[in-house]
């Protein structure tokens, strides 16, 4: 049995990323966690494969896919990781899975589409599991494509065109003992949020 997750549909076509103070660092929320997330990339260029379609016809697609018309195009295939690194100087908890543990991938540029669409998911909720992080150790996750969102795959971006463009991570996690300003989750755990600093990619001409 199967219900369908209802979330904003966020059609961007962005403009060039605006110069932002402190837009190129990582960031937490709430402020000063003893957590700093970054997202690197064996290779930051990449082919534009469309599969065929123009750009405005390739937008479209994704578009009506988006409102639940149609299957998506596949997103564009990256060998990226994001990283978790305990900076403190003692261990903590946080959580390492779980339907409350949300990594989505946000494209910024010219030619950058992300879209979150209706996705059928199973009715069991997936409980977050935590794991101990030594001072200094950090925990990975490789990304593939810029699939991403509740249970990996809620959240879609793209590019559409030849260019520059940047892409940001963002997690959703749990860490214990809880941090001030961060909202009990009741088990222990405070709900946190971590964002990277931008990673800059280029994506060429398929030849």
């Amino acid at each position: 049995m199967t219900r369908r997750i209802l979330t904003l549909v966020l059609i961007a076509a962005a403009g060039p990323v605006a110069a932002d103070k402190g837009a190129d660092k990582p960031k937490t929320d709430p402020a000063g966690l003893p957590l700093e997330l970054t997202l690197t990339g064996k290779t930051t260029k990449y082919p534009l494969d469309l599969g065929g379609l123009s750009a405005d016809d390739f937008k479209k697609a994704v578009a009506a896919a988006g409102k639940g018309r149609g299957k998506p195009p596949a997103t564009p295939a990256v060998d990226l990781t994001v990283e978790l690194k305990n900076t403190s100087n003692a261990t903590v908890q946080v959580w390492s899975k779980g339907d409350p543990v949300v990594l989505t991938l946000e494209l910024k540029g010219k030619g950058a589409v992300n879209v979150s669409p209706q996705v059928p998911v199973t009715l069991e909720f997936r409980l977050p599991e935590g794991v101990g992080l030594e001072a200094g150790k950090s925990l990975t996750f490789p990304v593939k494509s810029l699939t991403s969102g509740f249970r990996g795959a809620g959240h879609l971006a793209y590019w559409t065109e030849p260019g520059e463009y940047e892409l940001v991570a963002t997690l959703k996690s749990g860490l214990l003992p809880i941090p001030k300003g961060a909202m009990d989750n009741g088990d222990g755990y405070g709900v946190v949020t971590l964002t990277t600093a931008p990673l800059k990619i280029t994506v060429e001409e398929k030849k």
